[in-house]
């Protein structure tokens, strides 16, 4: 038997914005989701906040600057769409199963993030899609 990188469940999907005050009150006045808090993530260049969208959740990320990599990615593709995130459970184990796999990660090591302890994966190996895995602070 084959080792496999286990999912539990889509943690939430990130949206690359230019302005994240005026994306999140239109998704609250046009889809009725909730009021949100707005994190400044110095580390990460980003200023985002993560909105409940029934079981899963909305992540919207601003650039603080155009040379971050939310900001490059702005630059590049505009706003939209900018990574899925899987929950997964034992992240450090995960991204050992992904290397030995040969998945290409942009995180080696997991570090910390708004929604847990996060590791991205690089769109070269999952189709173009930037896959963030997530380990969920136990509440």
């Amino acid at each position: 038997m084959s080792e496999v990188c286990t999912v539990n469940y889509i943690d939430h999907v990130g949206v690359a914005v230019k302005d994240i005050e005026a994306a999140l009150a239109f998704f609250k006045k046009v889809f009725d989701l909730p009021d949100a808090e707005i994190v400044l993530m110095e580390d990460q260049g980003v200023k985002a906040t993560l909105i409940e969208v029934g079981q899963t959740r909305l992540e919207l990320l601003e650039p603080t600057s155009p040379d971050t990599g939310v900001g490059k990615f702005i630059e590049r593709r505009g706003e939209g769409l900018h990574h899925l995130a899987f929950n997964v459970t034992d992240i450090a184990g995960k991204l050992k199963t992904l290397q030995t796999l040969g998945v290409d990660l942009i995180d080696p090591t997991p570090r910390e993030g708004l929604s847990g302890t996060i590791a991205f994966v690089h769109p070269r190996s999952v189709f173009g899609i930037l896959t963030e895995l997530v380990e969920s602070v136990p509440e």
